[in-house]
């Protein structure tokens, strides 16, 4: 087959003509490695092997603009290039030219993904290590990166987290309130022990003046719809549900 025109497109893709009017996309390298500005005739093997490789190219393309985004974890360029159906072949290739360009790296991945997560989120450290192990990051990097999640960064998180909580739950129990508190931030990845000595430092208003006060609310509420016995019952309800146990007015 002999080359009839090339039509130069973007990102140094030409497209290629041949006499018999056909015409293939193929990378600026695949034409210059094979000397097709000079030779300008191929076989259909040849074509065949230019295509194969030609998909090199474009997946390892696909790949770094996915990168230039951000940093990416070795098991993302995996989905993401399967999800452009390229095969596993070439993904395993394009995987180890990464590497050894250095584009992918688990440990400065896992350093800047906690750094991310430290100043943009509100995840303590076991929440990020168990995200860092769905990208499939080795422990070295994890432990490493973890690192920078010191104690005393965690402590500042979770006062200012715990601080948020007390004044958004004025209505909770004091013991109701600590317990959620606790859930929360330990659900969130915070160390138990930096939870702990946060909320045995934080100031609670007295329980006896929020009871008072939300059983107020309560009974002038529920009393135009119950009374008696059935309201003292749906007022005690209400009551247990914000922590109020013992409560009797």
């Amino acid at each position: 087959m002999k080359i009839t025109k090339y039509e130069k497109k973007k990102n140094g893709i030409y497209q290629v003509y041949f006499d018999n009017g056909n015409n293939v996309d193929l990378y600026e390298n695949i034409i210059l490695n094979y000397n097709l500005l000079i030779k300008k005739e191929v076989s259909v093997e040849q074509l065949d092997k230019m295509l194969e490789e030609n998909k090199k190219y474009i997946a390892y393309n696909l790949a770094i603009k996915y990168i230039s985004t951000k940093m990416r974890a070795k098991k993302e360029i995996v989905e993401y290039l399967k999800r452009k159906e390229i095969d596993n072949t070439t993904i395993d290739e394009v995987i180890s030219l990464l590497l050894k360009e250095k584009y992918l790296d688990d440990y400065s991945f896992a350093k800047s993904f906690v750094n991310d997560k430290i100043l943009l989120s509100s995840d303590g450290p076991s929440k990020i290590r168990g995200k860092l192990e769905e990208f499939q990051i080795n422990d070295e990097s994890i432990n490493d990166a973890l690192s920078s999640f010191t104690y005393e960064i965690q402590k500042e998180k979770v006062e200012k987290i715990a601080n948020k909580l007390v004044t958004t739950n004025k209505t909770k129990s004091t013991s109701f309130l600590k317990n959620k508190i606790f859930n929360y931030l330990y659900n969130l990845g915070y160390e138990r022990s930096v939870i702990v000595e946060v909320v045995n430092k934080l100031k609670f208003s007295s329980d006896k003046d929020i009871a008072k006060k939300e059983y107020e609310k309560l009974y002038k509420k529920l009393s135009r719809k119950y009374s008696g016995s059935d309201l003292e019952f749906r007022i005690k309800q209400k009551m247990y549900a914000l922590g109020f146990n013992n409560y009797d007015n």
